[in-house]
């Protein structure tokens, strides 16, 4: 999988960079140092979320058409990294804090289509993950689906499609359920997280919600800003939260 990506720009270096992303401390607050994509990468959009994160999207020389690059950072600094093809299929994602990398398996049994969606409302999804970490290595096997509900809602002057899904996958405890809405554009071909609900094999639940308030293309204000400004310092249900699929 990552071989067909056909990327000149590493995997060690793009972490490297989104780890020399800080944490900003109270005094730095006022005047941020801005979030540095590595050379022979070109950002192209900043999103501000609910739940304290900043995302910042961008794509890098002799990766595939379609795919981008996404790191996401809350007050604490980077703690999740994303690749994605044109399908918005999670290709490979890494847990900055943690240390563990998670690649697609391919091919898969029925694979996320942001194209099926858009053209038909609806898609299934069929697929399994490799998780590889300090304790060693496992895979997941997802289902799951998308659907449009027919909505649409403009944030900071951005057409979004609203969906509806469910992806569920088994812990080795039991199956966890993961469900809620999601947001589309179709120009950028890409999801941005919404209100979600977390259950649990034994029935508890928690909710969380990523919604996308800002968005910053290039010279636009607050465009590769490190200081994530939406729900910092409040009380939030749930952790710090980065879907293996669409989001």
């Amino acid at each position: 999988m990552w071989a067909k990506a056909k990327t000149s720009i590493s995997g060690a270096a793009i972490i490297a960079a989104c780890l020399c992303a800080p944490a900003l401390p109270v005094a730095a607050q006022a005047t941020p140092t801005l979030f540095q994509p590595p050379p022979g990468c070109t950002a192209f959009l900043t999103v501000q979320s609910r739940g304290c994160t900043v995302s910042h999207h961008w794509i890098c020389e002799g990766n595939a058409p379609g795919t981008h690059w996404r790191a996401v950072l809350n007050q604490d600094g980077p703690f999740s990294l994303s690749f994605t093809d044109a399908e918005f299929r999670w290709l490979k994602s890494w847990d900055l804090r943690g240390g563990s990398t998670t690649s697609l398996i391919e091919p898969e049994q029925d694979p996320a289509s942001l194209t099926d969606l858009l053209a038909s409302g609806n898609d299934t999804m069929v697929y399994s993950l490799r998780i590889e970490g300090p304790s060693g290595s496992s895979q997941r096997d997802y289902t799951g689906f998308d659907r449009l509900t027919g909505d649409a809602v403009t944030v900071d002057g951005r057409a979004l499609l609203v969906t509806e899904f469910t992806y569920q996958f088994d812990t080795g405890a039991g199956t966890r359920r993961v469900s809620g809405n999601q947001f589309v554009h179709e120009g950028w071909r890409m999801f941005f997280g919404g209100i979600e609900t977390v259950t649990e094999a034994d029935g508890t639940s928690y909710d969380y919600d990523s919604s996308p308030m800002d968005f910053a293309e290039p010279g636009e204000p607050g465009f590769l800003s490190l200081q994530p400004i939406h729900d910092c310092g409040a009380m939030m249900s749930g952790t710090p939260h980065d879907p293996l699929q669409n989001g």
